[in-house]
């Protein structure tokens, strides 16, 4: 039956739904019982004619109508007429039990199958296995369904990982930025306990004590502030709307404005075309990449913006002293900077989160003759 098989295969490679597969399938077992009916009632027919025909030809048709069989080939003939009859019964239950197996063991089972595993493999976490089933059917339909459902599973654990890492990132940079103020603060507290017990306490040196666990209370409720600031970035939610690539560089010429000891030169590499963008987003990105490398510059700074396909990418380039090794693994993570006075490094961090927010990522890299280069990258649609 593997020729069969391999010949309904081929019939049904084209696009065939459900319901025509199950036509065509009992379509052929009715074809299948006709010629086996057929073949059948003929064999019957001529061992009947063999055994009904006399030893002698007849001369007159008389004799056709009066002669009768042996009682002895009775009930062979009798059998001979009863398959003839029930044939057509038999094949026809035959052929349409075969048919319709056919069908459930290519059409139904297979697919079913497939699907079954691919669940078991979602439902264990592994999402890199492809749904797979082109048979043009509904079945096909519902194999792309449970694939796109495990890219989206794929895609939001990935985002979760992420998620789950930056959070790790923000939790040990909190952790150990906060062991500073406590720090002092317990220090001078049991300085001061100290001074007090052994009737030591000058008002200059409770004076000196005070500042500094004043200070280090304010760096422990700007740290607070930063956890806001950074959550809210989690929660922001994403205004695309439709607008011109142009409107970005009037923010860039503000900022220029706001900087005139140092020069900034800016490239364009786009066509100049209608996308569909979160403005004050990006807008935020190049504002803290250009303020960063304000900075940081000496005497000059370089931008270019470029566009390849759907993805707007940002590079930002002074000729500072550039980053170090350590700054290039470490200069996103949160309260990092070069030089922290006053503040706790939070632009690189915040233009790393709304770049991925945005579809895209933050790179940080050194130029070969000087100074350090940024690109944010933006998944955008036009």
């Amino acid at each position: 039956m593997d020729w069969l098989d391999a010949g309904i295969a081929r019939l049904f490679a084209k696009r065939s739904s459900l319901d025509q597969s199950l036509f065509l399938y009992l379509l052929i077992g009715v074809l299948g019982v006709a010629f086996a009916t057929l073949i059948t009632v003929s064999i019957c027919v001529s061992w009947e004619r063999l055994i009904l025909m006399p030893d002698s030809e007849p001369t007159y048709f008389w004799a056709y109508l009066t002669w009768t069989p042996s009682s002895t080939s009775l009930p062979i003939i009798q059998l001979l007429e009863l398959v003839r009859q029930f044939a057509v019964f038999i094949y026809g239950f035959l052929g349409i039990f075969l048919a319709t197996k056919m069908f459930y063991r290519k059409r139904i089972l297979q697919p079913i199958t497939i699907l079954e595993k691919s669940i078991q493999q979602i439902e264990q976490g592994n999402y890199q296995q492809p749904v797979y089933y082109n048979t043009y059917d509904e079945f096909e339909k519902t194999s792309l369904g449970l694939d796109h459902l495990r890219i989206t599973l794929q895609a939001n654990e990935q985002k979760l990982n992420e998620m789950y890492h930056d959070q790790k990132k923000v939790n040990a940079a909190f952790s150990h930025d906060l062991r500073t103020p406590l720090a002092t603060i317990q220090n001078n507290l049991e300085l001061l306990e100290a001074y007090y017990e052994q009737d030591l306490l000058s008002p200059e040196a409770f004076e000196k004590a005070a500042v500094k666990i004043k200070n280090s209370i304010t760096r422990l409720s700007t740290f607070s502030e930063t956890m806001q600031q950074l959550q809210k970035l989690e929660d922001r939610p994403l205004h695309i709307t439709e607008q011109p690539l142009a409107l970005i560089e009037e923010n860039i010429q503000e900022l220029r404005r706001q900087h005139p000891d140092k020069a900034l030169l800016v490239t364009k590499e786009y066509p100049k075309l209608t996308a569909s963008y979160d403005l004050d987003l990006i807008n935020e990105v190049v504002e803290n990449l250009l303020n960063n490398a304000y900075r940081f510059a000496r005497k000059q700074l370089t931008m270019t913006i470029t566009l390849q396909e759907k993805l707007l990418i940002v590079y930002v380039k002074d000729d500072g002293p550039g980053f170090s090794k350590k700054e290039l693994i470490t200069a996103t993570e949160p309260y990092y900077s070069q030089n922290k006075n006053g503040h706790f490094g939070l632009g690189l961090t915040i233009a790393e989160a709304l770049t991925r927010k945005h579809g895209g990522n933050l790179k940080i890299a050194n130029s070969i003759d000087s100074g350090a280069i940024v690109s944010a990258v933006f998944s955008i649609t036009y």
